[in-house]
């Protein structure tokens, strides 16, 4: 079976939120995890998940594809390719001891402990100094997970997904309306929708009623 690379953002998400049930199903992985250098990290669920730059740049990737591959990549190829899509973090900035203590808090789960040479890198979009903290914190509202709506980007983990709330703005709801509809949605999540709809389709800006 031949792997390819990752094409999108999208995709090396959906390989960093799948490392970390691959690491719950595989001890083989735990096992390596401390030799690691390049970390890459992105917000679901409201909080941050990790994975190595090589497990994150080929596509749809698993436990046993990048145990079987792990020695024959090269981590320079899948982190030239990740550049374009991932920042890496400065070791003095305060925001990398956030990370930091977030993947120490995944490795002790194993028992380990990162590489103390360990570089993080964080979606450009989630970028506290691109959005500042509203802004961060409105894109970690939109979620994939593979076991909720086919993995399709979603509301903070709920079954309620940001082609839903599009597609009740383009019928011609407002935003009142929706979130007396959908008590559990917040104006935050509204804004979150139209935000990664932009981003999608490469336009600066979506207005809505």
């Amino acid at each position: 079976m031949v792997q390819e690379l990752v094409t999108s953002a999208d995709q090396a998400r959906d390989n960093i939120i799948a490392f970390e049930k691959e690491l719950a199903r595989n001890h083989e992985l735990a096992e390596i995890m401390s030799y690691g250098r390049a970390w890459y990290a992105v917000r679901n669920a409201d909080r941050w998940v990790f994975a190595p730059s090589k497990f994150v740049g080929y596509e749809k990737n698993s436990s046993k594809l990048y145990l079987a591959r792990r020695e024959e990549r090269d981590g320079r190829i899948t982190e030239r390719l990740l550049a374009q899509w991932f920042e890496e973090v400065d070791a003095d900035d305060s925001f990398y001891r956030e990370l930091y203590k977030a993947l120490s808090e995944l490795f002790a789960q194993y028992g380990k402990s990162p590489n103390k040479l360990a570089r993080l890198n964080v979606l450009k979009a989630e970028l506290p100094s691109r959005a500042g903290q509203e802004g961060r914190g409105r894109s970690s509202r939109i979620t994939m997970d593979a076991e909720i709506c086919g993995g399709r980007p979603c509301i903070r983990g709920m079954r309620i997904r940001d082609s839903d709330i599009l597609d009740m703005l383009a019928a011609g709801s407002d935003r009142g309306k929706i979130l007396v509809d959908y008590p559990y949605l917040e104006e935050a999540d509204i804004e979150a929708s139209l935000e990664y709809a932009a981003r999608a389709v490469d336009h600066r800006i979506v207005r809505a009623a």
